[in-house]
């Protein structure tokens, strides 16, 4: 055994990624509220992708299944995506003119509908994905996790730190959507680690912030929100914008327009309190 590797860190971690593979595999087989069953899927999906990250340097094997998991929740985005884009019109309608949003919203519902029944219809009861989590699951119960140690842990946290700040620094500079979108993620995945290592190497969790591990999370937490949120609507507005003989477009894409302005102003000048700033 590795110096630094103790069993109980194996035990933890390993434990850790086969409850997020047990969640993807409930959230696929669930048919009930199919909308946040596909939102829980692809929810344990990037927790696992987050866990496969800070292992992959020991463990290089978790690589080929980490690139399997961001197929299968590549092929959730558009399925998700169209079901927020429902509930972001939906929030626009009751801070605005709910009637100016009334036919957008109808089209929407229909377009977020249509895409389940195809996508169903191509893999019933999403089988084919079960099966996809079942065989990456057992991958992972292969590698050798007795060969983890603490110090990989440590120093693949330290990573997502400085990838979070690049990013940041890249978004503040020039906050195009695709980078205030890699801000995102990056700020999203880091929250992830913080909060599974705060219960695996809780003592990792708290080096690795400035105050708290917990505090560290919660901001990083709303931070992610607030990007993903400014995402949302950067999404509805361009689907709108294909939408032809809409009423009251000029009314809504105004209001959308002065949402994504006020929210690009607030998030240039937000941060996150972490090490590798």
């Amino acid at each position: 055994m590795p110096s630094g590797t103790t069993p109980e860190l194996a035990e933890r971690m390993q434990a850790a990624v086969h409850k997020e593979c047990a969640a993807i595999l409930r959230a696929l087989a669930s048919r009930h509220q199919i909308h946040v069953s596909i939102h829980g899927a692809r929810k344990a999906i990037r927790r696992l992708r987050a866990l496969l990250f800070l292992v992959e340097d020991r463990l290089p094997d978790a690589a080929a299944v980490d690139q399997t998991l961001e197929r299968l929740g590549d092929g959730l985005s558009a399925l998700r995506d169209a079901h927020v884009m429902v509930d972001t019109a939906e929030g626009l309608a009751a801070r605005g003119k709910a009637k100016q949003w009334a036919t957008a919203i109808k089209r929407l519902v229909r377009r977020r509908d249509g895409l389940i029944q195809q996508a169903l219809a191509r893999d019933v009861d999403f089988r084919r994905r079960r099966r996809v989590v079942e065989r990456a699951a057992r991958q992972l119960g292969d590698l050798p996790w007795h060969e983890l140690e603490a110090t990989d842990l440590r120093q693949a946290l330290e990573r997502s730190c400085h990838r979070v700040a690049k990013a940041e620094a890249r978004a503040k500079a020039d906050p195009l959507p695709a980078n205030l979108h890699r801000w995102r993620r990056r700020v999203r995945k880091l929250r992830m680690q913080m909060e599974a290592l705060t219960r695996i190497e809780p003592d990792i969790a708290k080096d690795a912030a400035k105050e708290s591990a917990s505090k560290a999370a919660k901001a990083l937490h709303k931070l992610s929100d607030q990007l993903g949120a400014f995402q949302d609507k950067q999404m509805l507005r361009n689907v709108l914008r294909r939408m032809r003989g809409l009423p009251h477009r000029a009314q809504t894409a105004r209001q959308l327009s002065e949402e994504l302005a006020t929210n690009q102003s607030m998030l240039v000048g937000k941060g996150v309190s972490v090490a590798g700033r």
